[in-house]
């Protein structure tokens, strides 16, 4: 069994137009909910998040940076830097023997990849800065297909306990 773990980026900024979509920074309501989120990852894996990418944005390379207090190692293929569930899905077939995975990244290529694996008929509803864990019932990810996985968390940041941004 192998575990995909995604996690979106945090609201970003729209304060100047102009931006490239690449270039775009967090708001501060991404600021905060970014740190709020790393809390929870933090409570929940432990010390069990080896194998951590995300996509070379800067809106995501922020959001890493303040999840995870640059205290791990995070690799940023420039392949991340997607909308498409299906470039995520050829991405991931490659990952040889790694058990559980966690991606930070953009919609709609993770709502369609969360559909596409679990299989899930309703619509998936992924906000920035939610996080969700799916398992999957395969040996390698090169055996990743359709339906092979089962969501086992979902969880938005707005949700969280401690949830309390106030502009």
């Amino acid at each position: 069994m192998k575990k995909l773990i995604l996690l979106r980026h945090a609201k970003s900024s729209w304060d100047n137009p102009s931006l490239e979509d690449i270039n775009r920074p967090l708001s501060p309501r991404g600021v905060y909910s970014a740190k709020l989120m790393g809390t929870f990852i933090k409570s929940r894996y432990k010390k069990d998040l080896l194998n951590v990418y995300s996509s070379p944005s800067k809106r995501t390379k922020l959001t890493c940076d303040l999840a995870f207090n640059k205290k791990l190692k995070i690799n940023y293929p420039k392949e991340l830097y997607t909308f498409s569930h299906q470039d995520l899905f050829d991405w991931l077939k490659n990952k040889g023997d790694q058990n559980k995975i966690l991606i930070v990244g953009h919609n709609p290529a993770f709502s369609e990849l969360i559909q596409f694996l679990s299989g899930q008929k309703e619509e998936i509803i992924f906000p920035t800065c939610a996080l969700c864990e799916i398992n999957l019932n395969i040996d390698t990810w090169n055996d990743i297909k359709k339906h092979c996985g089962d969501i086992s968390l979902l969880q938005k940041v707005k949700s969280l306990k401690d949830y309390n941004f106030k502009k």
